[in-house]
């Protein structure tokens, strides 16, 4: 599990301002090649970067009273993979809890992109017209479906009694690297901005959302067109709430 240094918030100015406003958290995911290095575009978003992924990449220094650090886990592609990792979150809560731990805020990654990737490339090899209507789609309803479950977890009565002992409640994290480049990260980020949530881009698309993002508000849950492509991919025989990572391993929770 990689831990992230937080940053504090300052105050921001066009649409990551207007992200910032929405509720939504912006990282910096530097895990991608960048003609750009990290340190130059956190020093010119230093207002709005809340942490940079993975920490290797982050600026040398630190500041006085920096938030707690973020642990991320996962990432999870599936419903179910984000279901078991909840699960072993809980658990291992209560384990730290009965011990007098202390369990560091929790979030959990949700790759955009390269669900879109998976679900293409087993669309591609049906190659029928209805499946060739569906690429580039998988991503973002399996977003919505997330988020949604994401909002059940936390008000499940395990959590509620955890988070009334004073538990931080885990998170989601939105990452929106893209191989078809920054402005299709652009486009990823500006439809997760789910309030409560985070939204991690790379040096080149950060600095594209503050030059042309559309952002007007929070992103409204549609959980009806969300299904309706669940219930399309599944005639093609792929569910949504199946998917996980291609190397099939257990998403890491630490």
């Amino acid at each position: 599990m990689t831990v992230l240094a937080q940053r504090p918030a300052r105050s921001p100015a066009g649409p990551l301002h207007r992200a910032a406003a929405a509720g939504v958290t912006l990282w910096l995911d530097a895990r991608s090649a960048s003609p750009r290095t990290p340190a130059q575009v956190h020093a010119e978003a230093a207002d709005v970067v809340r942490c940079v992924l993975p920490p290797a990449a982050a600026p040398p220094d630190r500041a006085p009273g920096s938030h707690p650090c973020a642990v991320p886990a996962g990432p999870v592609y599936g419903l179910n993979e984000f279901r078991r990792l909840m699960r072993t979150l809980a658990e291992r809560a209560e384990r730290m809890l009965a011990c007098d731990d202390v369990f560091a805020p929790v979030v959990v990654e949700y790759p955009v992109p390269a669900v879109d990737v998976l679900v293409d490339a087993r669309l591609d090899l049906i190659g029928s017209w209805e499946a060739k209507a569906l690429r580039s789609r998988a991503g973002l309803a399996g977003a919505h479906l997330l988020y949604d479950e994401f909002r059940r977890a936390l008000r499940s009565p395990h959590w509620s009694r955890l988070s009334a002992q004073g538990v931080p409640a885990p998170s989601l994290l939105w990452t929106t690297a893209s191989v078809d480049g920054p402005a299709r990260g652009v486009e990823y980020a500006q439809s997760c901005l789910f309030p409560g949530t985070t939204v991690a881009l790379t040096p080149d698309a950060l600095e594209e959302f503050g030059r042309r993002a559309a952002v007007t508000g929070p992103t409204a849950l549609d959980l009806t067109d969300a299904r309706r492509m669940a219930e399309a991919l599944a005639w093609c025989g792929i569910r949504l709430e199946d998917l996980s990572r291609p190397d099939a391993t257990a998403p890491a929770a630490g």
